[in-house]
């Protein structure tokens, strides 16, 4: 559970990020909100995997952020 409270820390930074598109932010407030649902751990990892691969594709999405977004799914398949 540390691993995802990590997460989600390093998502909000995105989150909050202006320079990330609307749309981005958009997607990972929600998965933010999945990650606090009552349900099994793998079921959230397995979703926000899911939903990072997706949004690592938006072609707006800065180089940058691709990185974070690469880096925090890394972090999630050692879950």
């Amino acid at each position: 559970m540390k691993q995802l409270n990590g997460v989600i820390e390093l998502l909000g930074e995105l989150k909050d990020d202006r320079a990330v598109p609307r749309n981005v932010r958009g997607r990972i407030t929600d998965s933010i909100s999945n990650l606090r649902l009552e349900c099994e751990e793998d079921i959230k990892v397995s979703r926000l995997l899911n939903d990072l691969e997706e949004i690592s594709e938006d072609p707006n999405l800065p180089s940058y952020t691709r990185t974070e977004i690469l880096s925090i799914i890394s972090i999630l398949e050692e879950i």
